[in-house]
């Protein structure tokens, strides 16, 4: 899923989350799923906010991308 992301859309996320590409193995990983849904997500949905992403729960993430979100696991 990630790899087949443009570098334009790589760029966001590391803007929208804070980290470089180089940090996500390692970093928090709240905001950096939030803006990797959100790059996703726009795809589909142009209209999407990043507030609508910020209040969504990760069901509703994973709704809107239609399959698990990215770098969460949920057990």
């Amino acid at each position: 899923m990630i790899q087949n992301l443009k570098m334009k859309e790589l760029a966001e996320i590391e803007s929208l989350s804070g980290f470089n590409m180089d940090e996500w193995e390692t970093c928090p990983k709240v905001k950096l799923t939030m803006a990797i849904t959100y790059v996703l997500a726009k795809k589909d949905k142009p209209d999407l906010t990043w507030e609508e992403i910020v209040n969504m729960t990760l069901d509703e993430m994973q709704g809107i991308i239609g399959e698990e979100v990215p770098k969460v696991k949920v057990s």
